[in-house]
Parts: C-alpha cells; sequence; structure tokens
C-alpha cells in the first residue's frame, strides 16, 4: 500500500477534495450530496446526519 493523500477545501455547500489523483468535487443539498471525483465519475449520496450512516451509488459510467 502506498502512501496516500488528501485535503478538503469547503466553500459554502460545495467542497473540493485535492488528493493524489486530481481534484474532485461534492455538491451538498441536505441529507442528500452530489458529486464529481477525480476520474470523472459522477456519485450520488444520501445519509442520516450524524449517525455516519449513508448510501452512496455511481451515476454514470464516467463523464469524459
Amino acid at each position: 500500500m502506498g502512501l496516500r493523500w488528501r485535503k478538503s477545501i469547503n466553500m459554502g455547500p460545495v467542497r473540493a477534495n485535492v488528493s493524489n489523483s486530481g481534484v474532485g468535487w461534492t455538491i451538498n443539498l441536505g441529507l442528500v450530496r452530489v458529486g464529481l471525483s477525480a476520474q470523472g465519475k459522477v456519485y450520488f449520496s444520501i445519509g442520516i446526519p450524524g449517525t455516519g450512516l449513508y448510501y452512496t451509488t455511481q451515476i454514470n459510467q464516467q463523464i469524459k
């Protein structure tokens, strides 16, 4: 296993996740989050606040 690095930058409801792979983006809409990974994959997440329980699914294969 190699060394990994990640830094999150919050800008209101938008978060930029900077890592070895590139920059990913997440929009937080309360219980729901929609994101774009550094690899171009779009995902959807829904969770219960304060519990750490959430469900995430990939919306499409990849944005090119």
